[in-house]
């Protein structure tokens, strides 16, 4: 019996050392997760907070039991210490966190935002009592597999102050799932809610004010912290799903989908190669083979099995995120499937024309066409194969170009006999190749239009080397050249709707960057306000400035301009007619023009105090000089440049806030003239002759003004 309790318990260990590594993790991959989607939400930054606190505690935790396992190691109890860096962090973390989402809900408190400074400088206090002083943990009573620190006299007043800061933060989480109105926030704060508070009270040091007697089987609090381990990693996944969508500029099925493959990829695929890692050791005795051996196999196949995995379950998930939208992203799945790319397009003209030179037993053959709408085609595709006479090189047709526009110019009412040139009148129109007239005869070589199935179109020319001086086809020949003139056309006329496909996209691109910019400011656990719909918060000083000190820093290129909340102004929306609809050359614009509202007038001094601003905006930004060269021709120190090259920001964000608010005004001018403007009358239908004779003829016109 002993044997076997001794196995379960080996058993349980082992589980529980794969639970916190599989946390830790979880953990770090969520980290990143928001480090690359949702860094501008203080909801996800805090969130990452209450993360690192996790991983802090949890390493600790693991390097502690690995310790314990290794007779020569005495590092235990330092391990131990190390990993109250999140015990004593993780009461602050958890009320920053609560009172982010109070703020969303528009709920703020100044006494809140300073009991969280409070608390961060307590929670640094505790560390750096329990990492070099008995006050708050002593040092560390041993029972076996089952390592604790004792308590010191503060313990119990940090005990209290530790669950006291969770129960606040706890009923903040709470009021701000109240204070929540939408139906999808409401829910999202129920899942917030409820496992909010594991990671805070799985990771308290129980053992420190009750240890574990002997005589108690030790089983029993293995089974114990197994499973608030399991309880933690799942509460801080459903924290982490929550959060995903706080500042993210993307709708909330693509959220999902990306969330879900994330954490397949990631954090799920890294955990089962570090569990077959820990197991490998465990079984190697049983198979006779080394047991890293058996590990780097069963990683291996872990990841490969994964990746499989996820290719097959990944049109199914899709379209079980989306639910009532899953008609919509089967057609984009769909759509994404059969695209044919100008690689794909070539590769199949060239199996195409190898076939027709095996048929015909021709030494070259040739396709040209061009996909651009406009008529003067500047870079057409060519595919060409075999070997052409030493007159084509550099990818050039082995024909004239006057060859290939007569055969283009060909229209299906009109069929050209390349003979006598002679145009056969009154013949009806034929959908693709049919017989030998079909071709034209230029040089020695036989060309075929390709026609659009509606034969309203030609799409390309295909050409080949004439075997004789006349095409003379046998009936297989003649069929075999109709097949592959049909699939040539149609491949042709399927990338040609692509490629408008294509473009329509393009000019949707940043129609729909902005919506998903827009949508992202509104997500909030509470009803969207008109605020939310603003485009940037104007009147909100120290932000606006900020954003505007962050896109000049960067005002010749860089993500910082490219992906500014300033994009969003009306005035940059203005500009952007001026831009051809490219956004950030439109913000540079406005910050070019703010900056030269900013010039005196009169003639330009490097030293007169009215051109200072101006002068640094101009020989920093514009010219792009460093800030010694800029300071030596403005005869200044650099610490006085800084200074003042705060001052000159704060100008510039100053002017493009009057920029925004002209704009804003001139918009509800124009929506003002658009209401003054006379309304069409529905007319009413009535008998012959029964007219008011007061009313003056209607005469209806073919436009309306514009609602």
């Amino acid at each position: 019996m002993d044997a076997f309790t001794g196995a379960v318990l080996g058993a349980v260990q082992l589980l529980n050392r794969i639970t916190v590594t599989g946390i830790l993790v979880t953990a770090f991959a969520l980290v990143i997760y928001i480090g690359l989607y949702n860094r501008r939400s203080p909801i996800a930054r805090d969130y990452a907070i209450v993360l690192a606190c996790v991983i802090g505690m949890y390493l600790g935790d693991l390097l502690a039991q690995v310790s314990e396992l290794d007779p020569r190691a005495d590092s235990a109890e330092l391990w131990l210490r190390l990993q109250w860096i999140g015990v004593a962090c993780i009461p602050a973390a958890s009320l920053a966190l609560s009172d982010s989402l109070l703020r969303a809900t528009g709920e703020s408190s100044p006494l809140r935002r300073l009991a969280i400074r409070i608390s961060y400088g307590i929670g640094a206090a505790t560390f750096f009592l329990v990492l070099v002083t008995p006050l708050i943990a002593t040092p560390g009573v041993s029972t076996e597999g089952l390592t604790h620190l004792t308590p010191g006299p503060l313990f119990y007043l940090f005990t209290l102050y530790y669950f006291g800061s969770v129960a606040w933060a706890t009923y903040n989480v709470f009021e701000a799932r109240r204070r929540s109105l939408t139906a999808t926030s409401k829910r999202r704060m129920t899942y917030f809610a409820l496992a909010f508070a594991a990671p805070a009270v799985g990771m308290f040091p129980y053992l420190l004010p009750v240890g574990w007697p002997a005589v108690f089987p030790l089983l029993v609090p293995w089974i114990g912290i197994l499973l608030v381990n399991m309880g933690v990693g799942a509460a801080i996944t459903f924290m982490g799903y929550t959060v995903a969508y706080f500042g993210a500029s993307a709708p909330d099925r693509v959220i999902k989908r990306r969330m879900v493959k994330y954490l397949i990829r990631g954090p799920l695929t890294a955990a089962a190669v570090i569990t077959a890692l820990v197991l490998s050791t465990r079984v190697e005795r049983w198979l006779d083979l080394p047991g890293i051996f058996i590990g780097l196999v069963a990683s291996a196949t872990i990841i490969l099995m994964v990746q499989w995995f996820i290719d097959m379950v990944q049109p199914t998930l899709d379209r079980l995120i989306a639910g009532d939208d899953a008609e919509e992203v089967r057609r984009l799945q769909q759509f994404s499937a059969r695209l044919m790319t100008t690689s794909d397009l070539t590769q199949y003209l060239e199996n195409i024309l190898a076939a027709l030179c095996d048929l015909l037993r021709a030494r070259t053959a040739f396709v040209t066409t061009c996909l651009a709408d406009d008529e003067a085609c500047a870079v057409p595709i060519n595919v060409i194969i075999g070997n052409f006479t030493p007159d084509g090189s550099n990818g050039a047709l082995p024909v004239p170009p006057d060859a290939v526009r007569s055969a283009s110019a060909l229209r299906p009412a009109r069929t050209l006999n390349g003979a006598n040139d002679a145009a056969v009148e009154g013949k009806p129109a034929r959908r693709a190749f049919e017989a030998e007239n079909d071709f034209i005869v230029w040089g020695g070589y036989w060309l075929i239009p390709l026609r659009s199935q509606d034969v309203r179109e030609v799409l390309g020319v295909m050409g080949l080397a004439a075997r004789t001086a006349e095409p003379d086809l046998s009936d297989e020949e003649r069929e075999g050249v109709a097949v592959l003139v049909a699939q040539a056309a149609r491949a042709l006329e399927d990338a040609a709707k692509q490629r408008r496909a294509f473009e329509a996209l393009e000019r949707l691109v940043p129609e729909a960057d902005d919506m998903q910019r827009r949508m992202a400011g509104t997500r909030n656990p509470a009803a969207p306000t008109v605020a939310d719909f603003e485009r940037i918060p104007v009147d909100n000083h120290d932000d606006f400035t900020q954003l505007v000190r962050d896109a000049l820093s960067q005002y010749w290129g860089g993500p910082k301009l490219a992906e500014s909340p300033l994009l969003n102004l009306r005035v940059v929306s203005e500009a952007m007619k001026q831009e051809n609809g490219n956004a950030t050359k439109a913000l540079r614009r406005v910050l070019a023009e703010a900056m030269e509202r900013l010039k005196p007038d009169g003639t330009r001094s490097f030293t007169a105090a009215e051109w200072m601003l101006y002068n640094i905006l101009e020989l920093k930004i514009m010219q792009n000089m460093k800030v010694r060269d800029v300071a030596r021709k403005l005869v200044m120190s650099e610490s006085d440049l800084y200074r003042k090259q705060r001052a000159a920001f704060e100008e510039v964000a100053r002017i493009v806030a009057e920029m925004e608010r002209e704009a804003r005004k001139r918009e509800q001018q124009t929506a003002w003239l658009h209401l003054d403007e006379p309304q069409p009358q529905a007319a009413r239908p009535q008998p012959a002759g029964e007219a008011d004779a007061n009313e003056e003829p209607v005469i209806a016109t073919g436009s309306s003004p514009r609602q």
